[in-house]
């Protein structure tokens, strides 16, 4: 008997219709607007691809793949609030989205790493977190003023307040359940404009409205390469099949899963895109104790695509590839390895009809 197939429609996390305080903050997120709701793979998952080693002991290299395909659903939600950061004589408003993620086997068609039918539509990962924007032009000096007040005078001797790097725009802050939690930062283009001049601030959720412009033409979608590395050399290759190079472009999705979103944009090229990508170093990072010693969390990379925004036709493309530093040993051998695997994954999910 096969497993029901999990209703990927349902919003895992919604904004209150009707919030006790307040309303949800929509103009003060920029580009980030445009990922509320709740998303799901197209259909069977055809367009993704996962690649995950895993330690196994008395095999050849000490690792084995479970690479897969999936479905997800991923839901975002404002809230009716702000998330003020206060400083010595200036505030800065992080405005935020809530979300979470839920992934599951998707059937396979079999090939290198087929799912067995116990497995299909179980659920292989989950997280949650927020996404924030960060006001660059909306700050504040001194203390929120009241609603209806003037805003508090920028302190002695200085004239204008500071200026917020403007390629950290947008956070991720994200938790799983293997006991990792990740901060990355990074910006979003084209950024959403705000209007220059605008009538006094009164409060973070009245930033006035911004223009949200979009990237003309189809993304340039980058490789990435899953094959881990011991030493400086290539490890354990073979596990991950040939290398297929067409047209420049390695069509292996083992070693590139960014190649099922250049599949995805040949069959369906958008007329226009925004770009968001964030980045976490180790210092952003943080592991449990048998995660540290065993597979290290120590960098993180996203990049979204979000196609045609605003339209029926809209989807959204992403990549993450998570580095780690996995530690293989054997029952049979006395030493241990500490091996560099990146762990990639790539997929297109579309918004939920309502």
């Amino acid at each position: 008997m096969s497993n029901p197939i999990p209703k990927t429609t349902d919003p895992l996390v919604t904004t209150p219709e009707i919030p006790a305080v307040g309303q949800p903050i929509k103009n003060g997120l920029g580009q980030l607007i445009h990922l509320v709701g709740t998303w799901n793979s197209v259909p069977d998952g055809e367009f993704s691809w996962n690649t995950m080693p895993l330690p196994q002991d008395d095999v050849h290299d000490g690792f084995i793949l479970k690479n897969f395909p999936y479905l997800e659903e991923i839901s975002f939600a404002e809230i009716p609030g702000t998330a003020p950061n206060r400083g010595s004589g200036f505030t800065q408003v992080a405005n935020t989205l809530f979300y979470e993620q839920r992934v599951y086997f998707s059937p396979s068609s079999g090939g290198m790493f087929p799912v067995p039918p116990s497995a299909e539509y179980t659920l292989v990962h989950a997280e949650n977190g927020s996404w924030l924007f960060l006001d660059v032009d909306r700050q504040f000096s001194g203390a929120f003023p009241p609603d209806g007040s003037a805003p508090v005078p920028l302190p002695d001797g200085v004239t204008s307040l500071p200026v917020q790097d403007p390629n950290v725009t947008i956070v991720k802050q994200m938790s799983v359940p293997h006991g990792n939690s990740i901060l990355a930062t990074g910006k979003v283009t084209p950024p959403a404009e705000f209007p220059v001049n605008p009538p006094p601030i009164v409060s973070p959720d009245n930033p006035g409205t911004p223009k949200l412009s979009t990237i003309a033409g189809v993304p340039s979608i980058p490789q990435l390469n899953a094959i881990p590395n011991f030493e400086g050399a290539p490890y354990g290759a073979s596990k991950y099949g040939a290398s297929v190079i067409k047209d420049g472009v390695e069509t292996n999705a083992n070693i590139n899963t960014n190649i099922k979103l250049v599949h995805y944009l040949k069959a369906n090229p958008p007329k226009n895109y925004i770009h968001f990508k964030v980045s976490a170093p180790a210092p952003r990072i943080t592991n449990i104790t048998f995660e540290t010693k065993h597979a290290l969390v120590n960098s993180y990379d996203m990049e979204i695509w979000l196609l045609n925004p605003g339209t029926p036709e809209m989807a959204l493309m992403y990549y993450q590839n998570i580095g780690m530093s996995m530690t293989l040993s054997s029952s049979t051998a006395t030493g241990t390895k500490v091996i560099t695997f990146p762990h990639t994954t790539s997929n297109v999910v579309v918004p939920v009809k309502s």
